[in-house]
């Protein structure tokens, strides 16, 4: 459970990381972007999905 949650801790981290947000301004396919009013608001979720499968696969190997 301890490894799940760091592993979460850690994919929330990169895939809120400015590097990524230049780089893919629209984000990867399966991001939310919800707007009220003017503000809006981005859900990194294909991102995250994709970096979680990654550090699932590495943590098997170890």
């Amino acid at each position: 459970m301890l490894k799940w949650l760091l592993v979460s801790l850690v994919v929330s981290i990169v895939a809120s990381s400015p590097a990524l947000r230049r780089r893919f301004p629209n984000g990867f396919p399966g991001d939310l972007r919800i707007r009220i009013g003017r503000r809006e608001i981005r859900i990194a979720l294909g991102l995250s999905l994709l970096l979680t499968a990654l550090a699932a696969m590495l943590l098997r190997r170890l």
